[in-house]
């Protein structure tokens, strides 16, 4: 059970100030020890570093992808031609100013809602590149694409689109 404050304070009294001083002393010293913090232990010494891991075995082998098409032959693409994996020139993804680099200046641009269709041409080869709004990049990119009117991929078709890259009238 506490003790009243009140009931502490009639035996200070009577105690008398000679008393009371070396108590009050004794009562702060012993509340500044509560205070003192012991001296912080060293840190320990590190010891030798753990054996490095022999590997298990050779590392794994990655595969090599193999591609879903004949390349072109030698020749018929461009220096500085962006391709897909087969050498084919790329034309779906890139947008108006990365097919102007490709395939130079186009012969016509038209609308055809919602697309825009640039035209490139060489001789007989025609490409018609569909581009379409990406709201996420806030540009027009190709979509789709055609060549000589037909949106089927051969050999030929590459061929066509090697050829037009190749001789692109250039800005």
């Amino acid at each position: 059970m506490p003790i009243p404050v009140f009931s502490v304070l009639p035996r200070l009294r009577s105690m008398g100030l000679r008393n009371l001083v070396p108590a009050m002393s004794a009562v702060t010293l012993l509340a500044g020890c509560a205070l003192l913090q012991p001296p912080a232990a060293s840190p320990p010494t590190p010891s030798a570093p753990p054996p490095a891991a022999v590997p298990a075995g050779p590392p794994p082998r990655t595969a090599v992808p193999v591609p879903r098409s004949k390349p072109l032959p030698p020749g018929l693409a461009s220096p500085g031609l962006v391709t897909d994996g087969a050498g084919r020139p790329l034309v779906v993804g890139l947008n108006r100013q990365a097919l102007i680099r490709q395939f130079g200046t186009p012969r016509a641009e038209r609308e055809a809602p919602p697309a825009r269709v640039m035209e490139f041409g060489h001789e007989d080869c025609r490409l018609a590149a569909y581009l379409y709004f990406d709201t996420a990049r806030s540009d027009f990119y190709a979509l789709q694409y055609e060549v000589n009117d037909s949106v089927e991929r051969s050999a030929q078709a590459d061929r066509c689109l090697a050829r037009i890259a190749r001789n692109a009238p250039r800005p």
